[in-house]
């Protein structure tokens, strides 16, 4: 049953006792508070401070204007995961464990919060995670599994869920507000991190703006229609095309008939930026709330207050969503810091920072010494207008997630103040651009004599970074995490036999945690049985299998007493695959890139156990069984590219929903037995085997 934010905000009511906010405000200490505030996927182009075309965003710049815009800041791995891993530990994604989404982050490691934390500060995290383990070095975490939804979304809340009613973008920005107020010691400095899922695809904009968005029409960017002509192939065989790979779940609307080619691109265009800046819109509305917090409380002189994005992202630049590439506009991110006793107001800054400079700046705002092995350096000395002389002219990136998402090939390369070399090192391409005349990069000029001695001197650069981070070669199978090797002949991930319904008896033999799931006598020997109230069982992130790139069957007995429910789940509104019953009815669903799909049978199942199978093959094909037959077919686009970030969960969907309808939110009701999910092709034979 989901809670109201006000039930769920009186939660910090007990810890604020006898405190008061004039206590921080003026407490001896003199280190500065830290608030860090990060969203996901807001393209720096998408601030009116950096010169958008598109939108306003008066609050954040708010933060430009009494603080220091840094005009040149830059991630080393343009994802999500892998940027926040880069975050918490000041270090590249080779050296951190992270270098795609879906993995696990190591939380034993050393991490910024863990240092501030030994030194006296209080810590927090609210909001996005994003990496399958909990979070480590914090007195306080609140944080969305996976995705999370952008309406009344679970949240994780020192490892218990909670379902909090509302708009998830307000909602943190309350939690945020209310931690500051009652949740922290107001004598010991403070750091929060408020990291926001919006503006992260599928784009669901508050109703506030919604409609007020869709009414307008954007201005297209000048490199829309690229043909990619100079490029290298990688930008020929990715899926991330604005006129082709936006799905149904992102537009929401019928595309209107009628359109030419060139039209229904800019009506996709505009359907993407309808939503996309509507809820960057509640961003900063919610920033504007915090500042005014701030300022009223007294917080605001000893307060740093940063804003920044995990990635950038394409708005339709090169005919692109999403991001991956080294291209300006995907690699490049917005980064703003207010410092009212240090930072000049409307200050600007050049210099080329990155992404691994952020904790060891959190860590000497603290005065504390910064790590020899984190890669970045402190960015204390430019914000108070001293930098130093002998700052970074190149820096490196490297991309990794290939097979994947978006199919964008691994790459890595080197960018100086002039010129980015990008070397495709799995199939032996590269690209040179040389920025001060080709800033839209349209022109690969690798392969222009003129340029030959640029080549040489930058890749002798790009070998010395490679050998200055240690960068590992990566170039087999041998180099590949565990989710990329292929899967051969089936194989048993996950079977609850009947006789321990709430373990796993497949040779993992991973422990799940059960909520109001009783046992009773079932098909095969003891069944769980499920209330259709609040009854789940639930794999946490960290010993979630991994999916990618295989075929997938999930499969059960069951004894429904209610005709809705899910009865198992792994994924999210990207990607993921469920089981579910739709009014009595059985039905297999997939997330494939975002795009939903689903196979459902015609008839009801009967009162007694029934054996259903949902089967995800290669290309994408889709077969639902009952008791051994197929009932329903279906075609997805094709296997899932990547890993589900949400938890497995059997009974109901309580991460960002699968489903489009508020169905994920349906627990199961009844009884369920010989639950399998097995990787791998799982034959027609072999399933009718397992229904007798």
């Amino acid at each position: 049953m989901g809670m109201t934010r006000r039930e769920a905000l009186g939660g910090f009511g007990a810890l604020a006792l006898g405190r008061a906010l004039t206590r921080a405000a003026f407490a001896a200490q003199q280190r500065p508070n830290i608030l860090f505030i990060m969203t996901d996927d807001h393209a720096a182009h998408a601030l009116s401070c950096y010169g958008s075309r598109l939108n306003q965003t008066p609050n954040l710049d708010r933060i430009a204007r009494e603080g220091m815009l840094f005009r040149n800041c830059f991630v080393t791995n343009s994802l999500c995961g892998p940027s926040r891993a880069t975050l918490l530990t000041g270090k590249y994604s080779h050296a951190n464990g992270i270098t795609r989404n879906g993995q696990t982050f190591d939380g034993s490691q050393q991490t910024f919060p863990k240092l501030l934390q030994q030194a006296g500060y209080q810590t927090a995290i609210i909001g996005k995670w994003h990496l399958r383990s909990d979070p480590t070095g914090f007195d306080y975490w609140n944080v969305l599994p996976g995705q999370g939804a952008y309406f009344n979304p679970v949240f994780i809340e020192m490892g218990e869920r909670k379902r909090l009613n509302g708009y998830t973008t307000d909602i943190i920005t309350d939690l945020a507000i209310e931690w500051l107020k009652k949740g922290r010691d107001g004598s010991k400095p403070f750091c929060l991190l408020c990291h926001h899922k919006a503006p992260h695809r599928n784009w669901q904009p508050h109703p506030r703006y919604a409609e007020t968005f869709r009414k307008r029409k954007f201005p297209p960017p000048a490199t829309l229609d690229d043909d990619w002509s100079t490029r290298a192939s990688p930008a020929h065989s990715q899926a991330m095309t604005v006129a082709k790979h936006l799905t149904r779940a992102d537009l929401k609307m019928p595309i209107p008939e009628g359109l030419g080619p060139e039209e229904e691109k800019l009506w996709r265009y505009n359907r993407y930026m309808q939503d996309y800046l509507a809820c960057i819109q509640s961003v900063d509305d919610g920033v504007g709330r915090i500042l005014e917090f701030l300022d009223k409380s007294g917080l605001a002189k000893n307060t740093v207050v940063i804003y920044t994005t995990d990635n950038g992202f394409f708005l339709g630049d090169h005919g692109w969503f999403d991001k991956r590439f080294m291209y300006e506009e995907s690699i490049r991110i917005p980064f703003l810091v207010r410092w009212p006793e240090a930072v000049k107001p409307g200050s600007e800054d050049k210099h080329l920072v990155l992404n691994v400079d952020f904790a060891p700046t959190f860590l000497d705002l603290a005065g504390l010494p910064v790590p020899k092995d984190m890669h970045g350096r402190s960015l204390r000395p430019i914000l108070e207008g001293r930098p130093p002389a002998d700052w970074r002219t190149s820096f490196y990136y490297h991309y990794y997630e290939f097979p994947g998402a978006h199919s964008v090939r691994r790459h890595y390369g080197v960018r100086t103040t002039r010129y980015k070399l990008i070397h495709y090192y799995r199939i032996g391409e590269w690209e040179l651009f040389d920025l001060e005349k080709d800033p839209n990069e349209l022109r690969n000029v690798y392969s222009d004599p003129a340029y030959a001695p640029v080549v040489e001197k930058l890749k002798a650069e790009l070998d010395r970074l490679r050998k200055e981070l240690a960068v590992p070669e990566d170039s087999d199978l041998r180099g590949l995490p565990a989710a990329e090797k292929p899967v051969t002949g089936p194989q048993l991930v996950l079977d609850f036999d009947g006789k321990r319904p709430f373990a796993d008896s497949s040779p993992a033999k991973r422990k799940l945690k059960a909520t109001a799931v009783k046992t009773a006598q079932g098909r095969i020997g003891k069944a769980a049985l499920f209330d259709g109230k609040s009854s789940v069982l639930d794999l946490p992130r960290d010993a979630c299998p991994a999916p990618h790139s295989t075929p997938v069957t999930v499969m059960a007995w069951v004894k429904p007493s209610k005709p809705d429910g899910i009865i198992l789940a792994h994924g999210g509104n990207l990607w993921g695959y469920c089981l579910h019953l739709v009014g009595g009815k059985p039905a297999f669903s997939t997330r494939v890139n975002s795009k939903l799909t689903t196979a459902m049978a015609r008839d009801k199942l009967s009162e007694d156990w029934s054996h259903i199978a949902g089967r995800l093959d290669k290309g994408g094909r889709m077969v639902l069984f009952v008791n051994g037959r197929q009932v329903a077919r279906a075609k997805a686009p094709g296997l899932l590219g990547a890993d589900p970030h949400d938890n497995l969960q059997v009974g109901v969907d309580a991460g960002s929903p699968i489903l489009d309808d508020q169905r994920s939110g349906q627990h199961y009701g009844g009884l369920l037995d010989g639950l399998k999910v097995i990787y791998g092709l799982f034959s027609d034979k072999e399933i009718a085997k397992e229904s007798k």
